[in-house]
């Protein structure tokens, strides 16, 4: 970004880009232009007929979707060859266009009306419950941009005109666009313009008080505006680890690099405990360019996806991507496999391994009966998510565990050696 070179081809605005293949889109007034040479050539493609702007444009499955700065949301499902307005109880300025999973979200100015849509943007509907709404009116916000974290968390920025202005900020749903939260402890100028996204960090660019950034889902907010001579961002893009801020005399940078360190957490989707030939799948709470997976420090080959389905027991974790030059590395998830196989493990299912009382709500004794021709032993205890409770040697076959600071629930106790043999008992705790 340090030289420019204008493109031909488009002298009208340039409102949003995307790609399609080899092909870059990018959206104007009533068309969308193409080019196939990275944007150093373009060529326009057939109008829209809506007499505007096209003020985004995101592509899904095999349609492009564009919003309008008047009319709503349009689409074609021929690569702009012809163009259909969509099915839309709302018609107004469109805002925005975010991806969630296999769901879409428009957002619009002039009411803030929120509408999703589950067929890649012919159909659209609003979703139930309180929606972003101006107090307990039945008015709806101005919602300038919406973002989604980890294909989980919608999140919007609002901006507001009049006697609503004490309702700006940023808002959160975690039930697909029902409900909101608002969340803005930290901000200090609360018209919000734009939102990104990186890892588990979010960026919002307000309109005067610059950039501010949350690494626990806008529970609190810290200011990042160092260098920034202008504090009305229109726009956020990031790439790499790279934020840019679009400003109206130019465009700024910076490395976010040493902001996402620690912050992207692996989790088991249910619980980590599993039986033999099952599997648990472990997801990364971030988005990152690449993924590395680990099991007991060495890389699994081919694991690549932000999450993986995990089937042997051991302890996993992922190497996240941002950049060439900014990679973070989750915290590691304990995998129990609950079965028995071979000479040795036989043995050990014949109750050589047992705890009482269960359920128990103070004090559990261990007690493991082992041969002397066996290595020495470990116990570990694991909570029902996965995550190691305690790690300690099981000496003169027996152990106790005071749980008087523990939260009731299901726990599951592992006995192990240098060569895996394990035994798992599940017991619980009361309170």
């Amino acid at each position: 970004g340090k030289t420019w070179k204008q493109s031909t081809g488009i002298s009208s605005t340039a409102n949003s880009f995307a790609q399609d293949s080899n092909k870059l889109l990018v959206s104007s007034y009533e068309q969308l232009y193409k080019s196939t040479d990275h944007g150093a050539s373009w060529s326009s493609l057939p109008a829209i007929y809506s007499f505007e702007d096209v003020n985004n444009l995101v592509i899904a499955g095999t349609k492009y979707i564009v919003g309008m700065n008047g009319s709503g949301v349009w689409f074609s499902a021929d690569k702009g060859s012809s163009w259909w307005s969509s099915s839309s109880s709302w018609q107004g300025r469109n805002t925005c266009i975010a991806r969630k999973k296999n769901q879409l979200f428009a957002t619009y100015q002039g009411s803030g009306y929120l509408q999703a849509s589950n067929d890649e943007g012919q159909t659209w509907y609003a979703p139930q419950g309180n929606g972003l709404k101006i107090g307990s009116s039945s008015s709806f916000q101005d919602i300038y941009c919406i973002a989604v974290k980890n294909d989980t968390i919608l999140i919007a920025g609002t901006k507001n005109t009049g006697n609503y202005t004490s309702y700006d900020g940023v808002y959160f749903s975690y039930d697909d666009g029902n409900n909101w939260i608002k969340r803005n402890n930290g901000i200090t100028t609360s018209a919000i313009n734009s939102i990104a996204v990186l890892g588990h960090v979010i960026f919002v660019g307000t309109n005067g008080g610059g950039v501010f950034y949350s690494t626990d889902d806008g529970d609190n907010w810290s200011a990042f505006n160092s260098g920034l001579s202008d504090l009305t961002i229109n726009k956020l893009s990031i790439h790499g680890s790279t934020l840019y801020a679009g400003v109206s005399t130019g465009v700024f940078s910076a490395d976010v690099c040493g902001l996402l360190k620690n912050s992207c957490a692996l989790s088991a989707v249910g619980s980590a405990t599993i039986s033999s030939g099952d599997s648990v799948e472990l997801l990364a709470s971030c988005k990152g360019a690449a993924y590395q997976w680990f099991l007991n420090d060495t890389l699994i080959t081919g694991s690549h996806g932000k999450n993986f389905f995990a089937k042997s027991g051991g302890s996993y974790k992922a190497v996240v991507t941002y950049a060439s030059d900014c990679r973070d590395t989750t915290n590691a998830v304990q995998v129990v496999v609950n079965s028995m196989t071979g000479d040795k493990e036989f043995q050990l299912s014949k109750g050589v391994f047992r705890l009482y009382p269960n359920p128990s709500d103070g004090t559990v004794t261990f007690v493991c009966t082992i041969s002397n021709s066996f290595e020495p032993f470990e116990l570990r205890v694991y909570s029902a998510n996965g995550s190691l409770v305690r790690n300690l040697p099981l000496l003169n076959s027996f152990a106790e565990i005071t749980m008087a600071d523990w939260q009731a629930g299901i726990y599951y106790a592992l006995i192990q050696n240098k060569t895996s043999i394990t035994q798992t008992q599940k017991f619980v705790v009361i309170k």
